[in-house]
């Protein structure tokens, strides 16, 4: 079988619920979800006070916070509200633009005055146009190893690992920086507090690990 080109590569049709802590707060389209549940591309997952577990078309792992919402779409999704990490290669859109990712895992999150926050906490992230450098580029088979590429029109913001970029509801870039200590407990707190830790992944803890080390 011939490997899959950059289109489909960026498919992105569904994501499943594999875990809710916290109660069952959780829903599809407004109606109330349960595990093993599908939610697919046109549709919006919601959390209040529960967290949900999502499977992202059997590649990358995402872990919705409480009183967040997402809208899938069909190369990425949305943050509308709250915050998400993503383990793996599972792309959003900010605005009209991309955030993509390369052997990532980070974190998305969206404040009331809809400006996001993109925390890299392994690997390598970046924001830029939908048709832009990075979305013509081929899917790397390396996965997180070398060094970040660069954009020669400049148009493409980079995020390496333990930085955070704040960027406005349009997906344009606002600022750039480590992440502080500060930010790192409270993105730990919002992942981990509560009836059980949500991710269970050993990498995961091992990418908070570091960055808590690097803060």
């Amino acid at each position: 079988m011939a490997p899959a080109g950059p289109t489909q590569a960026a498919a992105f049709e569904q994501a499943t619920i594999k875990r809710v802590v916290d109660g069952r707060e959780v829903y599809i389209d407004g109606k109330a979800a349960s595990v093993n549940q599908v939610a697919r591309s046109g549709q919006q997952v919601r959390t209040g006070k529960s967290r949900a577990e999502l499977l992202f078309d059997q590649r990358a792992t995402g872990f919705l916070g409480r009183s967040s919402v997402i809208t899938l779409g069909n190369a990425c999704f949305r943050l509308n509200k709250g915050a998400v990490l993503v383990s793996g290669p599972q792309k959003a859109c900010l605005g009209t633009k991309v955030l993509g990712v390369k052997g990532t895992t980070f974190v998305l999150t969206r404040a009331e005055d809809g400006l996001f926050d993109f925390v890299v906490l392994e690997g390598q992230g970046y924001v830029g146009p939908e048709d832009g450098y990075e979305e013509k580029q081929e899917p790397s088979s390396s996965g997180s190893g070398g060094a970040v590429a660069g954009d020669p029109s400049g148009n493409t913001t980079y995020v390496c690992a333990c930085e955070v970029a704040r960027f406005s509801p349009d997906g344009e870039f606002v600022s750039q920086g480590k992440l502080s200590r500060s930010q790192y407990a409270a993105l730990l707190s919002g992942h981990t507090t509560g009836q059980s830790d949500l991710p269970k992944s050993a990498a995961i803890k091992d990418a908070f690990s570091k960055c808590y080390s690097a803060s």
